[in-house]
């Protein structure tokens, strides 16, 4: 059993900047993720979506180009984004590549904690609607000149799901998907575009156009789901879900 837990990635390496950073997170239970360098935040970034984003733009090389990066990353440029700034980038210059809030160092535990409460409901109604539930269910794929190839859903969200199929695809590829899931009569259908693969059958599918029938059926199911992980998460009721894409 895992709960819906809010996932932090920081950029920094200066001691005292990570305590606060820390302290900050932990005080709101979001979970932290550190990276040292430009590279490896980026590579975080690809693999990994996020919640809370902190970057020390000045003092980590890279950083600021790490900071207008993660608006390019699809999966967390909905993210709330903090920097760090320590004299070369100013908060204007923060604010136009994409952060939301701008923190001088040294920073204090009062400004971090301040600046995520401030954003705390907004990054838990973006997890909710990105949070994927694990599902065993048919589905029936049409892109290309492939037309409605039967493949497996591993897990859904509002925004995409998963898939294992046997064909090689591409990322960007446009696809139309008709599903169904448990307790849901009718098939839904909508349209969308390959995310992800890792060469080996997993792809990821994200969703682009939903018809309204088939939005509404999705976004009840996936209430029941929320409701009923959130009700496990204080010790009542059971099931699966996931938070892989």
């Amino acid at each position: 059993m895992q709960a819906m837990v809010l996932q932090s990635l920081i950029l920094c390496r200066d001691p005292g900047t990570l305590r606060v950073s820390r302290r900050a997170l932990d005080d709101l239970g979001i979970a932290v993720e550190v990276a040292t360098t430009a590279e490896s935040a980026l590579e975080r970034l690809d693999r990994n979506k996020f919640d809370a984003i902190i970057v020390d733009c000045d003092d980590v090389a890279g950083g600021a180009e790490v900071l207008a990066g993660v608006q390019q990353s699809p999966s967390n440029k909905r993210a709330i984004v903090i920097a760090v700034i320590n004299g070369a980038t100013n908060m204007r210059a923060a604010f136009e590549m994409g952060a939301h809030f701008a923190l001088d160092k040294p920073v204090t535990l009062e400004r971090a904690v301040r600046s995520l409460r401030a954003a705390h409901g907004f990054m838990i109604t973006e997890q909710r609607r990105y949070f994927r539930h694990a599902v065993e269910a048919k589905a029936y794929l049409t892109f290309g000149v492939v037309k409605q190839l039967l493949c497996q859903v591993t897990n859904i969200s509002d925004g995409g799901m998963a898939v294992v199929l046997s064909e090689q695809i591409s990322p960007s590829w446009a696809v139309e998907v008709r599903f169904g899931l448990p307790g849901i009569p009718e098939t839904l259908e909508v349209k969308g575009e390959f995310a992800w693969s890792d060469g080996k059958g997993n792809a990821g599918i994200r969703f682009i156009y939903i018809s309204s029938e088939s939005k509404k059926a999705l976004g009840k199911w996936l209430a029941e789901r929320i409701e009923d992980v959130e009700a496990r998460g204080t010790g009542k009721g059971s099931g699966r879900h996931s938070l892989a894409i």
